[in-house]
């Protein structure tokens, strides 16, 4: 059930007093109590509880501030001989110097798989999430006093069928998009609703295996997007159609190599004729390496279309690629590198923007319950329109999970 637009002030004061207070401390006693008190509880579910405090300091274009993160976690799974019923839920709760403390997001999800036979499958799925922008984020004015809250809830299901060689896959999903307005700082409000919106898709894959290595797989998705109002940047509404069509390949190789990798075409279609179709090449990777018994490298890959706030366009296209390796080292000690590239553009404009950012991060376990980490990023933003930015942080914290 959405929260109706004029509560999500009242949400946010709610959350920073309440929620703050009863994950953090829900979560924390879950994960220092007795794992057998947590079992007793809500049994006949498995219970794994985490925790995450980290701290740090960040610059951003010569502006520091120091900051706080506390992130409570926890899952449940129950298991029989055809099916499984799992649910999660976690939270992000922050500090930043220039900002009031609070919840900065929150997500729940649940999920049921049941094997109707040796080769076929139903998987299904909600979820719900809420998420709050920091003010210096890249997609909110320089001017914003208060963020947005916005609000995601989803349902998904999956049919999969196995034949000897060959294998079909059916997807459906219904999606809900809502966002609140924009406080700037002069007290003005800026309406949003033109960006709430419903998705409703369908979609499926057939595959089929060359090698007992290699398969080849044709992927395809259609979506409806509608939306609650017109655009206030176009003076139209930006329901349409969206096709996403893809060749690829698959592999798995003795569990060193695993995943796949795709090419095709992403259109958008408007029932608004003034609005123009958007056709650009899609791209697709999940990718996993493994090095030896300690080392993995991972690489992933994918082209999305959002709503553009750039005047006279309806939709932003943005391609993304990320490379990670790690590394543990002894039982004890690890690490972790990053990087990641993001390119912005438009199908009628020239204004574009690129993201690089890499990073470094150390683990240590302290035991079998707890593990400390610290960390170093660097990223730069460059936009045609905006100019850019660079930001540097640092940061460190401790995990704790009980299984």
């Amino acid at each position: 059930m959405f929260l109706p637009t004029g509560a999500f002030s009242a949400l946010e004061r709610f959350s920073t007093k309440l929620l703050r207070v009863a994950l953090l401390g829900g979560c924390a006693w879950m994960v220092f109590t007795p794992g057998a008190f947590a079992q007793d509880l809500l049994y006949p579910f498995d219970i794994s509880t985490g925790l995450t405090l980290r701290g740090g300091y960040e610059m951003k274009d010569g502006v520091g501030q120091n900051f706080f993160e506390a992130v409570p976690e926890i899952s449940a799974t129950r298991s029989d001989e055809d099916w499984t019923l799992s649910g999660s839920a976690s939270a992000t709760i922050d500090k930043y110097q220039a900002e009031q403390g609070g919840v900065r997001s929150l997500n729940l999800g649940g999920n049921v798989s049941y094997q109707f036979t040796r080769r076929t499958k139903l998987d299904a799925g909600l979820s719900y999430g809420l998420n709050l922008p920091r003010l210096d984020s890249d997609d909110l004015p320089s001017n914003v006093a208060e963020a947005p809250l916005s609000q995601d809830f989803g349902a998904s299901a999956t049919l999969s069928h196995q034949f000897n060689k060959t294998a079909f896959e059916a997807r459906g999903g219904l999606a809900r998009s809502q966002i609140g307005a924009t406080k700037l700082d002069d007290d003005s409000l800026v309406d949003n609703r033109d960006q709430n919106s419903w998705a409703i898709n369908v979609g499926g894959r057939a595959s089929r295996e060359l090698t007992p290595i290699v398969s080849v797989f044709y992927d395809t998705d259609i979506t409806r997007s509608i939306y609650d109002q017109a655009s206030a940047t176009l003076s139209a509404k930006r329901d349409g159609w969206t096709f996403d069509n893809r060749l690829g390949l698959s592999a798995n190789f003795k569990e060193r190599l695993s995943g796949e990798v795709s090419i095709g075409q992403l259109r958008r279609t408007y029932d608004d004729a003034s609005l123009n179709t958007v056709l650009t090449t899609s791209y697709g990777a999940a990718v996993t390496y493994q090095i030896g018994n300690s080392a993995s490298l991972e690489v992933s890959a994918d082209t999305a279309l959002s709503p553009a706030t750039e005047p006279g366009e309806a939709s932003k296209i943005t391609d993304s690629l990320s490379l990670g390796f790690s590394q543990q080292i002894n039982d004890r000690l690890g690490y972790a590198l990053s990087a990641d590239f993001g390119r912005e553009h438009y199908q009628g404009s020239d204004r574009n923007a690129g993201r690089f950012g890499v990073g470094l991060e150390g683990t240590y376990v302290i035991n079998s319950y707890a593990s400390a980490y610290a960390g170093y990023r660097y990223e730069v933003r460059e936009d045609s329109v905006d100019g850019g930015s660079r930001t540097n942080s640092i940061e460190a914290g401790l995990r704790f999970t009980r299984p």
